[in-house]
């Protein structure tokens, strides 16, 4: 029951007392005789019957025991919350017998500190909270207990009363404030998130070269925002309430009111935009969010970068070719000046070049010239002699020139098996073996210069 209508009642059953104290003076008003007035005897037995009736019907459980534990009344109240009274039920059985529990609904409650038990032994107990669960209320309730003792003309405890009042109003009271209270601290979280949302997007607007844009499913702007505006020679906003494909041929604005996703740099208004788009639905609505980046700068800087590796990737070219320059001195004879270091890596691309170009030329002669090669180790000496191998194998000869002799040194410590290598002292000397050893009717150009090398050879001095 609600604090106002027990409130309620005990205003009824004041105006119920004070009707009956008018009438007891009527009475007694009446039976006056002159200056004497006869006092009636008081109606105890009806006085008695009031307050019964008056304590059956309070809305709280209202139970009376006397001195020694009997339990003597429970009003409607009380029946309801612990089920029909007994007599018989010693105060250590109460718990059990009436389905009393700690708070916790589980745990029974402790005989010497029931509410009643208390008042017998002359104590105050106010507000003691307890579970109750009867065949009555099989579901349980939660109970607030105050208990007096009640004493008789000397003082003596003659017995006790408690009064249990329903929590169950004052429960769900409780439990939708604490509801209400937990929902509006919710919806001030949730505010505040979003407030604090807003200022990061509003710093990140105001601060970076972006434009934050959106629109609705026919592609009309409805935002439209960004530092990044400026760049374009628009003002922020400026784009509200207009088409997108009225403006802008945009892929991926099509593409995001179709449900995909999309991406694309593309120079607009003279400035290249990186820009993304992706579909959103929200309360029944759907449109496309997107994002346009100012990426000027580093798109320029890329060009540059790409031109810049393009070109060292030439000079790379230049260099390699450089390296290992293959010359076809006469025809099919081939010559390979080698400068600098042999690595690995260089030698399997030596290698690689002078076989294809060997094969394609149908030489009958390479010459690895040794003149630019200062120092020469293993390795080095390994990779010319695999070399010398493989144009063998294509049915061309090999032939080694300029070898120094710090290097020719360095071979005879190393126990190089030079025996099935050709090697002379000079290029010339090689390129003069390689057309000697051509066969004489292969080339008409060949034999003439060897007709003039031989005139020249035959004139004096």
């Amino acid at each position: 029951m609600s604090l106002i209508a027990y409130e309620q009642e005990c205003v009824e059953l004041r105006a119920r007392v004070t009707e009956l104290e008018t009438q007891l003076a009527e009475r007694a008003a009446a039976k006056t005789n002159g200056h004497r007035r006869e006092v009636s005897p008081p109606d105890q037995e009806g006085e008695a019957r009031l307050l019964r009736a008056a304590i059956q019907s309070l809305a709280d459980g209202v139970v009376v025991c006397d001195r020694d534990g009997r339990l003597l009344h429970f009003n409607a109240a009380a029946t309801a919350m612990f089920g029909e009274r007994s007599s018989e039920v010693a105060p250590s059985e109460w718990s059990a017998r009436y389905g009393v529990f700690l708070p916790d609904g589980v745990t029974p409650f402790p005989t010497e500190k029931l509410p009643l038990y208390r008042a017998l032994l002359g104590e105050t107990a106010d507000g003691v909270e307890l579970f109750v669960r009867s065949e009555k209320l099989p579901a349980g309730a939660y109970v607030e207990c105050s208990a007096r003792c009640i004493r008789d003309a000397e003082g003596e405890i003659g017995g006790a009363v408690v009064v249990c009042r329903d929590l169950g109003e004052r429960r769900r009271f409780e439990v939708e404030r604490e509801q209400r209270l937990r929902a509006e601290a919710e919806r001030l979280a949730a505010e505040k998130a979003r407030l604090r949302m807003a200022r990061i997007l509003q710093y990140l607007l105001d601060n970076l070269d972006v434009v934050v844009w959106a629109t609705d499913e026919k592609g009309t702007f409805t935002f439209h925002d960004g530092r990044g505006c400026a760049a374009a020679g628009l003002a922020r906003g400026a784009l509200l309430e207009k088409n997108i494909f009225e403006i802008y041929d945009s892929s991926i604005a099509r593409r995001a009111l179709a449900g995909v996703a999309g991406h694309e740099r593309k120079e607009t208004h003279g400035v290249v935009w990186e820009s993304w788009a992706i579909p959103f639905e929200d309360d029944g609505t759907s449109g496309i969010i997107g994002m346009s980046l100012n990426v000027t700068e580093a798109h320029q800087a890329k060009v540059e970068l790409e031109a810049k590796l393009a070109l060292i990737q030439r000079q790379q070219e230049v260099i390699f070719n450089l390296e290992t320059p293959i010359i076809q001195v006469w025809d099919h004879v081939l010559t390979l000046p080698m400068v600098g270091v042999v690595d690995s890596k260089r030698a399997a691309r030596v290698t690689d070049d002078l076989l294809a170009e060997v094969s394609r030329t149908q030489a009958r002669f390479a010459i690895l010239d040794l003149t630019g090669v200062d120092l020469v180790d293993t390795a080095t000496a390994a990779h010319m002699l695999n070399i010398i191998n493989a144009v063998r194998l294509l049915g061309a000869e090999g032939v080694i020139t300029g070898i120094r002799p710090n290097v020719a040194q360095t071979m005879i410590s190393l126990g190089l098996d030079l025996s099935r290598v050709r090697t002379l002292a000079t290029l010339r000397d090689g390129l003069a073996f390689a057309i000697r050893s051509l066969p004489a009717d292969r080339s008409s150009t060949g034999r003439a210069m060897a007709l003039s090398r031989s005139n020249r050879s035959a004139e004096p001095g």
